[in-house]
């Protein structure tokens, strides 16, 4: 059918469009802050520590960021290797993102899609956080990629949202987003356990990260900071 191939085409249009104002992007704001946030060390603290086999000890950060951040570093090299890696980083996904924010969107709001992913994209925060190694510019792209995956009703979404989990722990949303969303699909028991083991599969490494935080002392930022004790004592909070 000749309209569905000038679609196809009108869409890879835009796809390689999109592709290359984001790489745009990525190759300008390169390295554009020298001092990065202070959160860029205990993202690589928590990955380091698991190139000393037997000295994990530093829990308050998922790990992922630093795990990708760290070898591409070493790839590009240079006199703050860890520094590069998360430029670099930064600036292979945020093409990507505009991609998925537009992919995404067209399956909320159809055609209108394209004109708030360039709108979000070109926001002061979204290009801010393009500038910052830390972990919110690969938040997104999993977070985009989890939901592509689970508009397309693929179980390949719950392997998304978990490694979202170990970027930030806030990914675990994502993996309850995934099971409601397969349960009002497709609300047949098979179906319904079979979301179930998904999400119970893709919550373990949050679980056991968790836990190693629990067990080292000092470690239990998020749990101990938010108790109801722990309130009561400001001063201790702003310590920590």
């Amino acid at each position: 059918d000749l309209t569905d191939q000038n679609k196809r085409r009108y869409d890879l249009f835009i796809a390689c469009i999109l592709l290359v104002f984001g790489v745009y992007h990525s190759i300008n704001y390169f390295g554009h802050l020298a001092v990065p946030n202070p959160d860029f060390t205990g993202f690589l603290e928590s990955a380091r520590q698991f190139w000393s086999p037997g000295d994990a000890h530093y829990f308050k950060r998922a790990p992922v960021l630093g795990m990708l951040q760290i070898p591409l570093g070493h790839l590009i090299g240079g006199p703050h290797p860890d520094l590069a890696g998360g430029w670099l980083l930064n600036a292979i996904i945020h093409p990507f993102n505009l991609l998925l924010l537009w992919l995404v969107g067209r399956k909320l709001i159809g055609g209108a899609a394209l004109w708030v992913a360039l709108a979000a994209i070109l926001s002061p925060q979204t290009m801010y956080l393009l500038t910052e190694p830390i972990c919110e510019t690969l938040l997104l792209f999993l977070t985009l990629l989890t939901l592509f995956f689970m508009f397309r009703r693929s179980k390949w979404c719950y392997l998304f949202a978990s490694i979202t989990t170990m970027v930030r722990f806030e990914g675990a949303a994502l993996i309850l987003a995934a099971f409601v969303l397969d349960c009002l699909y497709d609300r047949r028991r098979k179906n319904i356990i079979g979301a179930l083991i998904c999400s119970f599969l893709a919550s373990v490494p949050l679980g056991l990260w968790l836990l190693a935080m629990k067990l080292n002392p000092g470690n239990a930022f998020y749990v101990e900071n938010l108790s109801a004790s722990r309130l009561t004592n400001m001063p201790e909070i702003l310590q920590s």
